[in-house]
């Protein structure tokens, strides 16, 4: 989990920059190929900053499941915030089957060859470790494309969906 005190901006070599509040925690990330409006991606560390990447292209991979702040398109080889804990409304699953389970069943981003995105699953939250596990669910859904999702803020390794 992640776990800091107080506001980071720091000008070192090591400029990642975040901040929170509200109870949301948001990074600065590059948009390597831009990110689409109420769309998530997977932001990387890339050796000065987060580099927020397409999930699709990053199976297998680590990283924080990041969202644009208030849901914005941010255009490629920007620098802009994401939101990597707290609650998000209105976010896109990116696949056909959309979201589908109750209130805390567990919210986890995976990956195809040809799609990727968040889904949930049938199981409740239990916070085992379930691979690719980013958040829960904060509302019901049957099949829904968009939903309110709670972020947790986990570095996670994104689910390889065959």
């Amino acid at each position: 989990m992640l776990i800091f005190e107080n506001n980071i901006d720091t000008d070192s070599s090591f400029n990642t920059m975040m901040s929170a509040g509200e109870g949301k925690v948001f990074i600065q990330a590059y948009a390597e190929s831009g990110i689409v409006a109420n769309t998530s991606m997977l932001a990387q560390w890339g050796g000065s900053g987060y580099a927020a990447t397409l999930i699709s292209a990053c199976t297998s991979e680590c990283g924080y499941l990041a969202y644009p702040k208030d849901g914005k398109a941010l255009a490629s080889g920007c620098v802009g915030w994401v939101q990597i804990r707290g609650k998000i409304e209105d976010v896109q699953s990116g696949w056909a089957t959309g979201y589908t389970g109750s209130v805390g069943h567990a919210v986890v981003m995976g990956a195809t060859a040809t799609a990727a995105g968040l889904y949930a699953t049938s199981a409740a939250n239990v916070g085992n470790g379930v691979v690719g596990q980013v958040g829960v669910l904060l509302e019901a859904a049957s099949g829904s494309l968009t939903t309110t999702v709670y972020l947790t803020g986990v570095y996670a390794t994104v689910y390889d969906m065959g």
